[in-house]
């Protein structure tokens, strides 16, 4: 399966699992509302992430990882919450992409708050300009 594929279907999968775990008390890494300091979101995104990364609103270029625009667009045009893409961006940030050749993504990268404002900040903005013009 594809990069951008197994994106996706973890998306999904998070985003079920987040909905259950809010259920049982178990911590999904998905911020409260008003708990994410978006700002600092994009300031670490662009910092830690830009240079492997594509998000428009960060005006970052990375072509080593996914273009977070491109991966997100069909789910958000699906109308997956953003609560999905936010528990996946805190799981690819905790977990990282360590088997990916040549550059690979690794686990930690951001911690603790660093990583629920990033998780944050990319759900609230990855491809939400291009599904306006869809």
């Amino acid at each position: 399966m594809g990069r951008p594929l197994a994106i996706l279907a973890l998306a999904a999968l998070l985003g079920g699992s987040t909905l259950l775990a809010a259920g049982c008390g178990v911590n999904s890494g998905v911020a409260g509302s008003g708990q994410a300091d978006l700002t600092n979101g994009k300031q670490l995104f662009t910092g830690a992430c830009g240079a492997c990364h594509t998000l428009a609103d960060a005006g970052t270029k990375g072509v080593i990882g996914p273009n977070l625009d491109d991966a997100y667009l069909q789910p958000r045009l699906n109308g997956f919450a953003d609560t999905s893409f936010e528990a996946l961006v805190r799981e690819q940030i905790e977990v990282g992409f360590p088997q990916a050749r040549p550059t690979p993504m690794p686990p930690g990268l951001l911690k603790g708050k660093d990583a629920q404002d990033v998780a944050a900040y990319v759900a609230a903005v990855a491809a939400v300009e291009l599904a306006k013009q869809q």
